[in-house]
């Protein structure tokens, strides 16, 4: 292929770093004046030339996720024979509406299951790019059809299993935007975008209805020429348990509003287009570090009755006696007034979070929702026995257990050390500890409460930001208040403190005066809203 380019004016390249021209045959100069070479520090060198050297590339990525119904890794609800007696494509368009939008029509989510039977679904085309940046894992445009994946993310999942399982994200999401798109362009004319973010909603229904967190797998075919000019093919594959379970359910949880996933890219033509991103953000643990780090200063072991315990209000169960966490249930639930899960994070039970709950409340009338259910938790975990009974399977959620760092379908056996109660207390800590956090309530300079914010108030990208700082004033003040709720914990179990009146007496008391104090004449000020920097 040859390119011809014609100038009329002048033509001014100037390169920061070095500049290299290589062809396989003649370099031809030609000028109606001067030719003018100057090596400012070496001088001008003829000679036998450099050899080219290539960079590592990727020449393709080919996948069939989704859009094409193999044995193992299927097109959740296109077959319904384990569900049903009966053919039905009931639950499939029910699946689309679920996940794209109310506006999908019926008989187009119908065309659409038809045509993927049929194999008549066109498959995204592919590229990888360096135009994104670090944070960018991959992105979809409409105008090419094409779904733009991250080169540097590609290259490492060839090594690294947890960069693998990241690609398997970032691919599996864009098709979920790419199907969305055909639902509303090509089989429909509605346009638009399916509110919310329906490519990672897309991506969890994918992996829950093939069990991928509990299997190895391959997902892509991917095409690499290396720097020798060799072209290397390797199948891209997920383990089993490597990231572990635990990590990969955490990652199907972290959501962004809908105006979060969208952004402007340039390509390698200057072309500006729209497109919807993967984001790669680190989704943190710090109520687990603040926990741990406080078991150790109190005497306390930390095993998983403190590990679920102290991160249940952000994947609850609706079996609150469960010492499980529900990860599937809370992504599905997040967006359904009346689930566990929508009302922890975004109606009644905010409180939970120390955050004002859905409907008017005064600052102290949070703080007593708070100081009840703190103490309500102390109770039952100051009264907790070792019972195989305690521990439920959710029918939709399989068990951890950070022992063995595998899922489990049975039961994990407990420790009888008699501090079978630690679940319970675990739920205080992480309420005591969102108190602390910018995004959940303003403090004066006495790190007294001044509001207590409400998450509907705010943009939900911004809050998580604050939540993440485990360096912070608040993260020590919140270390320092788990340590001492543990202290009291242990004290009562080892007999130290001999009366549940005492223990809960002294543990209302610390609670009131040192983490909750309302700053005078701001007790009865309506809860609510949210600082600037949160605010939507």
């Amino acid at each position: 292929m040859s390119r011809y380019r014609y100038v009329k004016g002048s033509i001014t390249k100037i390169t920061h770093g070095k500049h290299y021209m290589y062809s396989g045959e003649n370099i031809i100069t030609s000028s109606q004046k001067k030719v003018v070479e100057v090596g400012k520090q070496n001088g001008v060198i003829i000679g036998e030339p450099e050899e080219y050297v290539r960079e590592k590339r990727i020449i393709s990525i080919k996948s069939d996720l989704y859009i094409r119904n193999y044995l193992e890794l299927k097109t959740p609800y296109l077959d319904v024979s384990n569900l049903l007696s009966f053919k039905s494509s009931k639950p499939f368009i029910a699946g689309i509406k679920a996940i794209f939008g109310d506006d999908i029509k019926h008989e187009v989510a119908k065309k659409f299951l038809l045509d993927l039977l049929d194999n008549k679904v066109p498959l995204p085309k592919w590229e990888a790019t360096w135009i994104l940046s670090d944070e960018q894992g991959g992105c979809f445009n409409e105008k090419y059809e094409t779904i733009y994946i991250n080169e540097k993310i590609i290259l490492d999942a060839e090594k690294n299993p947890k960069k693998s399982w990241l690609l398997f994200l970032i691919m599996i999401e864009e098709i979920g935007h790419y199907v969305d798109y055909l639902l509303r362009n090509k089989y429909d004319t509605i346009g638009g975008d399916a509110p919310g973010d329906e490519g990672k909603i897309f991506a969890a229904d994918f992996i829950h209805y093939n069990k991928l967190l509990f299997k190895d797998f391959e997902f892509a075919q991917i095409e690499i020429q290396e720097e020798s000019g060799k072209i290397k093919r390797f199948n891209a594959k997920v383990l089993r348990d490597d990231p572990e379970f635990k990590i990969k359910a955490q990652d199907l949880l972290y959501t962004d509003s809908m105006e979060d996933d969208h952004g402007i890219i340039t390509l390698k033509d200057g072309e500006e287009v729209e497109v919807e991103f993967f984001k790669i953000r680190g989704q943190g643990a710090i109520h687990e570090d603040i926990t741990k780090r406080a078991a150790k200063n109190a005497g306390v072991l930390y095993d998983y009755r403190l590990d679920r315990g102290c991160s249940w209000q952000d994947v609850p169960c609706s079996d609150q006696s469960t010492i499980n966490n529900c990860y599937f249930s809370t992504g599905f639930g997040m967006k359904k007034e009346g689930k566990i899960a929508f009302e922890s994070h975004n109606g009644s039970l905010q409180y939970w979070h120390s955050m004002a709950p859905a409907g008017v409340f005064t600052n102290q009338e949070v703080k007593n929702l708070i100081l009840k259910q703190a103490e309500e938790w102390f109770k039952e975990g100051i009264s907790s026995k070792y019972n195989k009974q305690d521990i439920k399977i959710n029918k939709h959620d399989i068990m951890y257990d950070p022992q063995s760092k595998r899922p489990s379908h049975t039961p994990v056996e407990g420790k009888k050390d008699g501090y079978d109660g630690l679940f319970y207390i675990g739920k205080i800590l992480h309420m005591v500890q969102d108190s602390y956090s910018l995004s959940h309530t303003q403090r004066d300079s006495e790190n007294r409460i001044v509001q207590f914010q409400g998450y509907d108030a705010q943009n939900h990208h911004k809050h998580g930001h604050a939540d993440k700082d485990g360096g912070s004033i608040g993260a020590q003040h919140a270390e320092t208040a788990s340590t001492q709720i543990l202290k009291f914990y242990k004290e009562f179990r080892d007999g130290k403190i001999t009366t549940e009146a005492g223990v809960l007496l002294l543990l209302k008391n610390y609670l009131d005066k040192h983490v909750y104090p309302i700053a005078p004449g701001r007790e009865n000020v309506t809860a609510g809203g949210s600082a600037p920097e949160y605010s939507k």
